[in-house]
């Protein structure tokens, strides 16, 4: 079959648009579904640099944020002492009463252990925070009448922050600590064991003496022997309130 002039110009213009589609139109849809593709990725990847760069910029806060937290943990572990073992509360006890001048005097011990240690195995206990709560005698007449939530704080600041620092540690939990008891015969006479009390009061408070029993309340003013006068034996309960400090956090 001959085809015409007009006929093959048709064939020839049919046969270019197909080539046109099949190399050229068909791989430039192809290329731009890519790149929507690749946009799409891009934006997910510089969406995840953006945060990962804003984590980064707020490491440094975060790190002060930690080191103040490590720093108000240590200055809360104070009032406790270190985790001692039976033999480290004894000497505990041995160094305060050996110290010179206070428990001794022209040679004689003023105060002195007479008999052996009891120590009571370790256990926890749960310690409430201490707060304080302002009597405020207008609350009531206060609290109608607070229609913005601001008129404490205007009318008494001071009472208003001692009031809101009652309210948030009054929501605390109570926290459990180690506690060891600790029993000892004594010997001793009436202003040194008030100095013993004292002292424990400004070494730690995590000491606490929770018992004192007095066998000889006239501390041997009936007493006959030279030896036994302004004396009394008796025993001495304290307990230790003990905490292990924190490690310091690797911020490197």
């Amino acid at each position: 079959m001959k085809l015409s002039y007009r006929e093959k110009i048709a064939f020839l213009i049919f046969t270019v648009l197909v080539i046109i589609i099949i190399f050229v139109a068909w791989p430039i849809k192809l290329i731009r579904a890519d790149i929507v593709t690749h946009e799409k990725q891009q934006e997910t990847v510089q969406k995840e640099y953006d945060d990962n760069q804003s984590k980064i910029k707020e490491i440094p806060r975060i790190n002060d944020a930690i080191k103040k937290v490590y720093d108000e943990s240590k200055e809360y572990s104070k009032i406790f002492i270190v985790s001692k073992k039976n033999f480290q509360a004894d000497q505990y006890l041995q160094d305060i009463l050996n110290k010179e001048g206070v428990y001794q005097k022209d040679g004689k011990n003023l105060m002195e252990v007479t008999g052996q240690f009891k120590i009571d195995d370790a256990a926890n206990e749960e310690l409430e925070f201490y707060y304080y709560t302002p009597n405020v005698v207008v609350y009531p007449i206060l609290e109608a009448a607070d229609i913005n939530g601001n008129l404490m704080e205007s009318q008494d600041k001071v009472l208003y922050d001692k009031v809101q620092n009652a309210l948030s540690i009054e929501a605390l939990e109570p926290q459990e600590v180690e506690k060891h008891v600790v029993t000892v015969d004594v010997r001793f006479k009436k202003p040194s064991l008030m100095t013993f009390v004292d002292q424990l009061k400004e070494l730690d408070t995590g000491v606490r003496i929770t018992g004192v029993t007095i066998e000889d309340p006239w501390f041997g003013l009936l007493s006959e022997k030279p030896e036994e006068q302004g004396y009394s034996n008796g025993t001495i309960t304290y307990c230790f309130y003990t905490m292990q400090q924190v490690d310091e956090p690797d911020l490197s």
